[in-house]
């Protein structure tokens, strides 16, 4: 099947109406994307942050479809220039295999592309689908989380994934030996790729979902595992404190090396031994909980 973009370049302002204006003539999809190079990070739930200047593509499985949108369009908003583009029919699972491959973790963890031949049989092995592309390990907020599971003995360790995303940190831990992850996440798309995944690597018995409304009933955890964001972070300390046994981990992901003294210091009240670990300006925090007295 081909399909068809329509890419507009215009200001934060004009977003949210002509986003609207797509979708509703047919678009099956519309992505953002920098036009000035601008960095932006992952928002926090119910945020949009987004850059000064903006390319907005709507994307179409029909023809028809896409020039009915583009006339509607430039009715609506003449002062915008349009590009149209048509995509190459092809294999969209190879085309994004093409571009991940097999990654290794530390000394002994692997992330395989569904389809590619398992380069160490020896090690731990997580086999990831092509159609779950979010949270394959290849940014660093989740690649610093993989290195330190592989670091870390988990066997027969019981955690919590908070925020699981596509689950790999949890059948990560699970192929590495743990007992039961339990799995938190806003998005229900997330907790169905978490399942497939698990279900895909032989470990979804050991996956346990909890709604994030019914967090505050996870106790007696040995570890968490939170690749989420600074600002959840920090709001969440008393929470993590109150889900771990004593002596139980934390591993926190999604800071910025600015945010990093911000972390340790919120997590310093409640936890010890905390240790950072920076790779590409984004930081891991690691700590153990205080034994109560």
């Amino acid at each position: 099947m081909a399909f068809y973009e329509i890419t507009i370049q215009l200001n934060q302002a004009e977003v949210a109406a002509v986003d609207e204006q797509l979708q509703s003539n047919g678009a099956v999809g519309v992505t953002y994307v920098d036009a000035k190079d601008s960095p932006i990070y992952e928002p926090k739930p119910g945020e949009m942050p987004l850059w000064s200047q903006i390319k907005l593509i709507g994307l179409f499985d029909d023809e028809q479809q896409m020039q009915y949108a583009s006339q509607q369009l430039q009715q609506a908003y003449p002062q915008l220039s349009q590009q149209h583009t048509q995509l190459k029919d092809q294999v969209w699972e190879r085309l994004w295999m093409d571009h991940f491959k097999p990654m290794q973790f530390g000394q002994n963890s692997w992330v395989i592309p569904d389809g590619y031949e398992v380069v160490d049989p020896a090690a731990h092995n997580l086999i990831l689908d092509p159609g779950l592309a979010f949270g394959t390990g290849t940014h660093s907020t989740t690649a610093l989380c993989l290195a330190w599971l592989d670091a870390h003995d988990v066997r027969g360790k019981y955690l919590v994934d908070f925020g699981c995303g596509s689950g790999v940190l949890a059948v990560m831990a699970l192929l590495q030996g743990a007992q039961q992850v339990i799995c938190v996440d806003i998005d229900d798309q997330a907790i169905q790729a978490t399942q497939q995944n698990a279900a895909k690597n032989g470990v979804l018995s050991g996956i346990k979902v909890v709604a994030p409304e019914k967090a505050g009933s996870i106790k007696n955890q040995d570890g968490i595992l939170a690749n989420i964001l600074a600002e959840p972070l920090m709001a969440f300390c008393d929470d993590f404190h109150a889900m771990l046994n004593d002596g139980g981990f934390i591993v926190l992901s999604g800071i910025l090396s600015e945010q990093k003294d911000m972390i340790c210091a919120k997590y310093s009240s409640r936890f010890v031994d905390i240790k950072t670990e920076i790779d590409q300006d984004w930081v891991r925090v690691s700590a153990t909980k205080t034994v109560e007295t």
